[in-house]
């Protein structure tokens, strides 16, 4: 269809293309018509000369009005939006937005209709709705007066603004907002407001109810002239206050740290070995204890490498300890290499002299650099703290002793009540007990498996790729994430078991005193160091072996090999795990004592001590303090009787080697109650810790 323009003068052709009611569709009728009835007329010169053009009546100009008017409702497209920036100048809902932009597109079509036309405001806006209404409008217009529609005004049963709500869209235009008012909510803080939220934001976490309460009982002593509010209107202004700033004061500044802001860390351009992060955690499940086999918790260290989220190394022992994350560092760096970065807390087991010291620490031996995360930050070691959740916890829901928080209370009480009734079963019939338990050994061969199944399981923070068997999407395991790596020429820094050996032996600075070297409770000593005397060097030792230490220099030479009492020291060595295993039992062992002694005392009762001036034996004497005093002065100043003199072993040490073992042998086929000579006693022992002996015992081994 032609588009309609709107002027004075018409040719016959362009009448006749407009298709009018009332006029012929010819040229030559309508030319005969103009004639007959004496339209104006005249002639217009152009290329290929000169033609008529003429002034149709009224009549027939306001249908050319009409029809221009139809055309243009029905051609009006929304005006395009600007994009949208990054933050709204002004605090606009999304409705009221979208209700603002119809209204523009509204007025928009208003002006080119009126441009067309030749209308005046009120009759096109008059003409655009009724067009609307009877459907002769462009969809995409009817929708734009439907939502440009203020709700607030008459019900309207099609849904279109009347004409004069067309009109009011220019006057708010010129005021310079199309936006509609919307009602907000009063967000004045009332009077009452500081002392309701005095009670209300306590750390004890008090309800509104409560709080309600003891705010009434100070308010109106306050305020005893003030209308007080009632407990709705009270939860109604709680609703107004933001969630953070309503849990300050029931919540410490850690526990907000869950509602406020936080950095998501990037790991995309992390390399394996970059950065591990270590952690402990306390197992969730009891198993036997390896010494004495009663129920207990085992700690388990787990080390993971940040870019690909692999388990790297893991440690499973008795306790928290610097021990534990020694063996977890080394399985570490025996399986998947040596990292860059260690980031962990704050811990003791990481804070320490054998792991941080300059000379001697693991740290600057290894080449690592240790990161301590802020204290009480957990957060910040998210992916750690996440992998505990995912191997350990789930690893003890499948296990009989498991006492987790999330556990039925019936059911946990009586798993714990099965197991200590079959310990005191087994005290009373002197036989071991049998515990619905996992023993040490399955329990190491358990974590070994998940951290296996781990390692070989789909994570969501990796990348998605396509299952080679099923073609399906999934994301990738730990394992394939290290495998891409390595296929794109990553080379992981191992370390041989060789090298491993000395390497990971703590080390501590102690200084040479005539070729010994005091370690541990224990005395070292090797001729090589008598030109080291009272210099300070550089000593590993083994934890699971205390029978030799290695002596190195200031610049990590290796001088010699120190031997346990090499020189004769007379005791039993400890191993530096067995004196934490003794020191353990020894705290827990004086706790449960206090605890029995203040059971004892609160069931039977102890009175004070009162000072006693004389101390009366009935019947035999009566003595005050000074007389008490002088007899234990006469007790001190009193000459020690000499003891008897003892008599002479008749037992004495062969002179060789050969000698000394078979007699060896020979004591120790004998009972030691049948020793008399206490000097073959005491020999027999000490014998054991030479380096003679392990000589003769590797020969005969």
């Amino acid at each position: 269809m032609n588009q309609v323009e709107l002027k004075t003068h018409y040719s016959a052709a362009e009448l006749a293309a407009m298709q009018l009611t009332g006029i012929p569709t010819s040229k030559v009728g309508i030319r005969d018509r103009a004639e007959r009835e004496c339209w104006p007329v005249h002639n217009v010169t152009g290329i290929g000369g000169t033609r008529k053009q003429y002034m149709p009546p009224a009549s027939i100009m306001a249908q050319i009005r009409t029809k221009a008017a139809a055309q243009l409702a029905a051609t009006v497209q929304a005006p395009s939006l600007p994009s949208a920036p990054q933050q709204l100048p002004l605090l606009e809902t999304e409705a009221q937005a979208l209700t603002a932009d119809a209204r523009r597109g509204v007025l928009n079509a208003l002006e080119l209709l009126m441009q067309r036309s030749g209308y005046a405001r009120k009759k096109a806006a008059t003409v655009l709705v009724d067009m609307a209404r009877v459907g002769a409008a462009n969809p995409q217009l009817v929708a734009m007066l439907k939502m440009a529609r203020d709700g607030r005004g008459r019900k309207s049963l099609d849904g279109l603004p009347s004409p004069r709500s067309v009109l009011r869209f220019v006057e708010y235009q010129q005021a310079g907002s199309l936006v509609p008012k919307k009602r907000e909510a009063d967000m004045s803080v009332p009077a009452w407001a500081p002392c309701f939220l005095s009670h209300y934001q306590r750390p004890e976490k008090p309800t509104v109810e409560h709080a309600y309460h003891a705010f009434l009982q100070e308010w109106g002593a306050q305020q005893p002239l003030a209308k007080l509010p009632s407990i709705s209107q009270v939860r109604r202004f709680l609703r107004k206050v933001g969630q953070v700033s309503r849990h300050v004061g029931r919540m410490g500044e850690r526990e907000l740290k869950s509602l406020r802001p936080f950095i998501r860390r990037d790991f995309d351009s992390l390399l394996p070995g970059d950065v591990y992060s270590a952690d402990g955690h306390a197992f969730d499940a009891e198993i036997q204890h390896p010494l004495h086999g009663r129920p207990f918790r085992p700690e388990i260290t787990t080390m993971v490498d940040i870019a690909t989220r692999k388990a790297v190394g893991w440690s499973v022992s008795l306790a928290e300890s610097a021990l534990a994350v020694l063996d977890a560092l080394r399985d570490a760096c025996l399986k998947n290499g040596v990292p860059a970065v260690l980031y962990v807390d704050n811990g003791s087991g990481y804070k320490n002299q054998m792991m941080l010291d300059s000379a001697t620490g693991f740290m600057s031996r290894l080449g690592i650099e240790m990161v301590n995360s802020l204290p009480y930050n957990s957060q910040a070691r998210g992916v750690i703290e996440r992998l505990h959740h995912t191997i350990w916890v789930k690893a003890a829901k499948t296990l009989p002793g498991y006492i987790g928080k999330d556990m039925d209370r019936q059911a946990r009480l009586a798993n714990f009540k099965l197991s200590r009734q079959a310990i005191r079963q087994a005290g009373q019939s002197g036989s071991t007990a049998t515990m619905p338990l996992l023993a040490w050994a399955d329990f190491v061969q358990f974590c070994e498996q998940q951290v296996a199944d781990y390692n070989n399981r789909p994570h969501r923070s990796l990348p998605r790729i396509s299952d080679p068997d099923t073609g399906r999407k999934r994301h990738m395991t730990p394992n394939e994430k290290w495998a891409l790596h390595v296929a794109q020429g990553f080379e992981a820094h191992l370390v041989s078991d060789d090298e491993a050996r000395p390497l990971f032996r703590p080390q501590l600075l102690r200084t040479v005193r005539r070729c010994e070297i005091e370690l541990l409770g224990n005395r070292y000593f090797a001729t090589a160091l008598e030109e080291f005397h009272s210099e300070q060097l550089r000593i590993g030792y083994d934890i699971h072996d205390p029978a030799r230490v290695w002596v190195y220099d200031a610049d990590g030479r290796f001088i010699c090999t120190a031997e346990l009492d090499a020189n004769k020291r007379d005791y039993v060595p400890q191993s530096a795990i067995q004196r934490a295993k003794t020191k353990r039992a020894q705290g827990r062992e004086r706790l449960l004592q206090n605890k029995l002694d203040e059971v004892r005392q609160e069931l039977h009762g102890r009175p004070a001590l009162e000072q006693m001036e004389t101390v009366s034996i009935p019947g035999v004497m009566v003595l005050d303090r000074s007389q008490l005093a002088a007899r234990a002065q006469a007790l001190h100043q009193e000459p020690a009787k000499p003891r008897a003199a003892t008599t002479d072993s008749s037992w004495q040490v062969p002179t060789t080697p050969e000698a000394r073992w078979q007699a060896w042998q020979a004591l120790m086929a004998i009972d030691e109650s049948d020793m008399a000579d206490e000097k073959a006693k005491k020999w027999r022992h000490t014998y054991q810790a030479t380096a003679e002996f392990r000589t003769y015992q590797r020969k005969t081994a």
